[in-house]
This record gives C-alpha cells, sequence and structure tokens, in this order.
C-alpha cells in the first residue's frame, strides 16, 4: 500500500513539474515571438476608442468629470486583462497543441534569424494578404456563388 501511494505522490509531482515547465516554456515561446508585445499594440489602438465610446455615453456633468479617472481606470484594466490573456488563455492553448518537444522546436526556431524576420515580416504579411484577398479573392468568389445560384435558378 505505502509504495502504490508512494508511486501516486511521484506520479502527481512529476505531472505538476511538467505542466510548470511547459508553462515556462509557453510563456518564453510567447516572448521571443512578441506576441506579448502584439497583443499590447492591439490594446493600445483600441483604448481610445474604448475611451471614445465611453465618453460619449456619458450623461450627466457629474459622470463628465469623472473622465480622467474612467481612463485611467480603462488603461489598467486593459494592462491586466493583456497579462491575463498572455498568461492564461494563451499559454493554455498553446500547450493544447505543442508539447514540450514542439514548443522547445518552436523556440529554437523563432530565435534564428528566420524565425526573427518572420515574426518581424508576419504583421505586414498579413495586412498584405487580407488586402488581396478584399480585393481579388472575395468578389471573385462572390461571383461563383451568384453563378451557381443562377445555374439552379435562384
Amino acid at each position: 500500500m505505502k509504495k502504490i501511494i508512494y508511486l501516486l505522490l511521484c506520479t502527481m509531482l512529476y505531472s505538476n513539474a511538467y505542466a510548470q515547465t511547459s508553462k515556462e516554456k509557453v510563456l518564453e515561446m510567447i516572448k521571443i515571438m512578441q506576441a506579448d508585445q502584439i497583443i499590447n499594440q492591439m490594446m493600445d489602438q483600441m483604448i481610445p476608442m474604448m475611451q471614445q465610446q465611453i465618453k460619449s455615453s456619458l450623461k450627466t456633468e457629474d459622470q463628465k468629470q469623472k473622465l480622467e479617472k474612467i481612463n485611467a481606470i480603462i488603461i489598467e484594466e486593459s494592462k491586466q486583462y493583456t497579462k491575463d490573456i498572455i498568461n492564461g488563455s494563451m499559454v493554455t492553448i498553446y500547450a493544447k497543441y505543442f508539447n514540450t518537444e514542439d514548443i522547445d522546436a518552436l523556440i529554437a526556431f523563432y530565435k534564428t534569424d528566420v524565425g526573427q524576420k518572420f515574426i518581424k515580416l508576419t504583421p505586414t504579411i498579413t495586412t498584405e494578404l487580407m488586402q488581396k484577398i478584399m480585393q481579388d479573392e472575395v468578389p471573385k468568389f462572390q461571383q461563383r456563388i451568384v453563378n451557381r445560384m443562377k445555374e439552379i435558378g435562384i
């Protein structure tokens, strides 16, 4: 019985150590990928929009006088929100799809010159791709649907 308890305890300790290592590895990868910076940039772009929406929703003079405090709250909560995403959802999702060996390989890749180039160019490539899709591909897609609807008499 003591051996069984000992084995269970060792298994639990090993599992916890593995999970912690995995989280640390994922956080290392996120940092190398600069995903935290990308999320921070997104939030920095969203904050003025949120502030404007709240400002336009303020009705009373008392509410309007508290605008500066409201803006400070928005900034403070946005920073916490970003930390929560990075340390929570991002880690959980990456850990769901990548094992420790995968994360190690990704870290190694992102540390290379090509990996850093990939990180640097991804936003540019994504923007260019989305523009190309919207300008060229979506109209073709829509036209094919229209043509096929005509074929069936709609």
